[in-house]
């Protein structure tokens, strides 16, 4: 006989998240006036033109370099294209500034003489193709889960990859699934975690309570999307410059918004102990712990780091532990085992995607250097509002999970 739990998840979002979905807002559909994002159907509007701009945008993928041509050409026409667009999202002043100078300009000429054209794509946050809303896959979520749990099972054993077997990627991950097989006592059918179901979290529109400035309490719009820039930082600063990659944009779900996706998880419990049973299970009370164990612990880690260097705002790390101490609104929840800690996404940090079995991670040390291991990464990828910031930064990807028994 088998028994299913069923439990309803409330995420808050407590730091930007971006969960990649291999779209990308490009040039050509979309515009930003006044600190906004405006995205729509390039088709839409070419039917809306009339002849003598259909001549003009003809004129314009005629020119020698027609995909600056086309840039300028939709930036000019940028107000029709704010009246079919289907998506909108705020823009930091910064970044808005930053589109305003590069459309359908060339960034730089090499020695060759080749245009540089600066990248305008921006890499869409996972989204419902209905509504258009933001979700939250559930592969992420379990996936997360998954790495937290292992690093529970595995109680202390070691599972030692030489440096050259590290950078073999056959080797590597055929040693990763024994690892997994050993921590788990089976896999596929004997996997305990294929009784986990974790569902797509989508996006929850709507108000919510928080405090102005002045302390006064005042209600919010829950924001579904917003761009920043992603930044890249070293850990311990002035090792090298890190910043190679600092001007890229990304859509992200902003931080600091209350139960803003909602979803449904579902675990099974197996009382019969067949060849396919696994022998291991998982049960709501191991899930939650193992999680806040594992992502509790990484955050206090990460976020020392970020104000050793000053990277991050104070007043967010403040509200941050403020939440997750133990008389705090999830810090209550996690003492109840009715919520827990999780990392998800883009730019989450190779120590919170691997467990410590003992942890190789790829460090580069540029060109014609031979790569190096080590035990945690050197760098860290921060949301910046700004080119070249330096403080006021914010780190990717953390989410509280509310847990409640259908």
């Amino acid at each position: 006989m088998n028994f299913l739990e069923a439990y309803e998840l409330a995420i808050s979002t407590l730091s930007p998240v971006h969960i990649g979905c291999g779209e990308d807002y490009e040039p050509t559909n979309y515009v930003i006036d006044d600190k906004t994002l405006y995205a729509f159907d390039p088709a839409t509007l070419l039917s809306r033109l009339d002849q003598r701009q259909r001549d003009e945008l003809a004129r314009a993928l005629d020119d020698r370099n027609p995909v600056l041509a086309a840039q300028r050409f939709f930036y000019r026409h940028k107000a029709q294209a704010i009246e079919i667009a289907l998506y909108r999202a705020p823009v930091v002043p910064a970044a808005a500034k930053f589109y305003a100078s590069r459309i359908g300009q060339v960034v730089n000429r090499e020695q060759n003489g080749r245009q540089v054209i600066s990248k305008l794509e921006i890499a869409r946050h996972a989204f419902d193709p209905v509504s258009g809303l933001p979700i939250l896959p559930g592969s992420s979520l379990k996936g997360a889960m998954r790495t937290a749990i292992l690093e529970k099972l595995r109680a202390g054993r070691r599972y030692p990859l030489s440096d050259q077997d590290a950078g073999k990627h056959y080797i590597a991950s055929s040693k990763a699934r024994e690892m997994e097989r050993d921590i788990l006592e089976g896999s596929f059918q004997t996997d305990p975690l294929r009784l986990l179901k974790v569902g797509d979290c989508v996006f929850r529109p709507g108000s919510y309570k928080a405090k102005n400035a002045q302390g006064e309490e005042i209600r919010r719009e829950r924001q579904p999307r917003t761009i920043l820039f992603q930044a890249k930082r070293e850990k311990v600063p002035n090792q090298s410059d890190a910043r190679s990659d600092l001007e890229t944009l990304l859509e992200c779900v902003p931080g600091g918004q209350p139960k803003a996706f909602g979803g449904q998880m579902d675990i099974e419990l197996k009382a019969n102990r067949g060849a396919h049973t696994p022998r291991r299970q998982i049960d709501l009370p191991f899930l939650v712990a193992a999680c806040n164990d594992f992502y509790l612990a990484r955050f206090e880690q990460e976020l020392a780091m970020l104000e050793k260097n000053q990277y991050v705002s104070a007043a967010w790390a403040a509200n941050a532990r403020k939440r997750l101490a133990p008389d705090g609104l999830w810090g209550k929840l996690i003492e109840r085992g009715e919520g827990f800690l999780l990392r998800i996404g883009r730019h989450s940090g190779a120590e919170s995607v691997t467990i410590d079995a003992p942890r190789k991670i790829k460090i580069m040390k540029g060109r014609g250097n031979p790569v190096a291991w080590g035990s945690e990464a050197t760098t860290v990828w921060l949301a910046a509002n700004e080119p070249g910031a330096s403080t006021g930064m914010l780190p990717f990807g953390w989410v509280f999970v509310q847990v409640q028994q259908q």
